[in-house]
């Protein structure tokens, strides 16, 4: 297996295909926009903006190695776990499409660096892009085990799902 075969199964093991653990794309399923924006007490964060932040990182990522035009850096990291206050279930679909759609393009461009034959040595900030790929992977992991941790809170995480 090449280093761009492992990190296109990573990208799918944490985006869309259940396979040791949940994704983030199956935790998310059936999550309506009220239990998306409800906060545990004790928690940073609601499950809306968890999403909102691995979306920021995600799709930020994915430009910068495509060599594409990037928005103004969020000021600090909690500005990127930002969700509409007043979330609507149309909005809630809006960002979770969002997310299927970037790491759709994320596996896109690893089947073209694949195609192409890319050698492992570009950089972006003094990382090879592997390198990048692979913490982008932990961090849709880490993130994943805090939706389902938050569903479990509110009651609306269904143990078939795959964790119980």
């Amino acid at each position: 297996m090449t280093t761009i075969e492992l990190l296109l199964e990573q990208v799918r093991a944490t985006s869309d295909q259940n396979g040791w653990f949940v994704t983030v794309g199956n935790s998310l399923r059936g999550l309506t926009a009220a239990r998306a924006a409800w906060r545990a007490p004790g928690l940073d964060h609601s499950i809306c903006e968890t999403l909102a932040h691995l979306n920021y990182y995600n799709e930020r990522h994915l430009r910068r190695l495509r060599g594409l035009p990037l928005a103004a850096a969020a000021a600090e990291t909690v500005d990127t776990f930002r969700c509409a206050s007043n979330l609507s279930e149309e909005g809630w679909q809006a960002e979770v499409q969002r997310f299927a759609d970037i790491m759709t393009n994320w596996c896109r461009y690893l089947e073209q660096r694949s195609a192409e034959g890319a050698a492992a040595t570009s950089a972006i900030d003094g990382s090879t892009w592997p390198s990048v790929v692979a913490h982008i992977n932990l961090h849709n992991a880490y993130h994943c085990g805090q939706i389902v941790l938050i569903r479990k809170l509110q009651g609306s995480w269904d143990a078939a799902d795959g964790v119980s």
